[in-house]
């Protein structure tokens, strides 16, 4: 059985050899109030002031299409 995170929680992991990518530098899942699993990802910034941000995409989970061709 794959780990399920509480409701309202999620996790977020360093991606590795992401440099000089658009990949996203943290990736992750996240279980929303009603229970359904997204796909998360950030990619840190910071604003004109200097303050550290993160750009944040939240994905419905990746199906692999296995229809026959």
């Amino acid at each position: 059985m794959a780990f399920k995170h509480k409701e309202t929680y999620g996790t977020v992991f360093k991606q590795d050899d992401i440099e000089g990518t658009n990949k996203p530098e943290y990736k992750g899942k996240c279980t929303t109030p009603d229970g359904k699993e997204f796909e998360v990802a950030l990619w840190p910034g910071q604003t004109k002031e200097g303050k550290e941000t993160f750009t944040m995409r939240i994905d419905e989970p990746y199906q692999k299409d296995e229809s026959p061709i």
